[in-house]
């Protein structure tokens, strides 16, 4: 009996060293994945803040066509779900952040559609995209920098 409990004795020593042994490969493993988890989340988040950038935050390119008196505004964030058309300052709801108010009180501007990721600007017969387009620019940016 006593024989056995000598065994059983050196069992448990035996065992205690896998123990550790295990302990010491788990606590190992679980920091190698902590750090794997903070490089992929750092490089992901650098990426994202990249995007955000003040070279996205609006107008990223613009296509004014005079012949027809139209102008496509390109922005490098979506602003809208939906497909919304204002034909004049009277169709604007009064939910409206300020956005499409601020872009009629531009000289010029007669009609706007704005979708997901462009501004579509009608602008009358008289006008100058010259007067319009960095009006155009400023108030998306200033929009974006504040609701987005």
């Amino acid at each position: 009996m006593e024989e056995d409990l000598k065994k059983s004795g050196a069992n448990r020593r035996s065992l205690k060293k896998y123990e550790l042994t295990n302990l010491l490969f788990f606590l190992t493993l679980i920091i190698a994945l902590g750090v794997l988890v903070t490089v992929v989340f750092r490089h992901y988040g650098t990426r994202n803040m990249e995007t955000a950038d003040d070279s996205n935050a609006g107008v990223i390119s613009d296509q004014l066509n005079s012949a027809s008196d139209v102008g496509i505004f390109y922005l490098g964030t979506k602003i809208t779900d939906s497909s919304r058309q204002y034909r004049n300052i009277l169709e604007i709801p009064v939910t409206d952040d300020g956005l499409v108010r601020q872009l009629f009180d531009l000289p010029g501007v007669e009609e706007l559609t704005i979708d997901q990721r462009m501004i579509i600007v009608k602008k009358s017969t008289g006008a100058r995209w010259e007067g319009i387009q960095p009006g155009v620019r400023q108030i998306v940016k200033n929009h974006l920098h504040l609701h987005y």
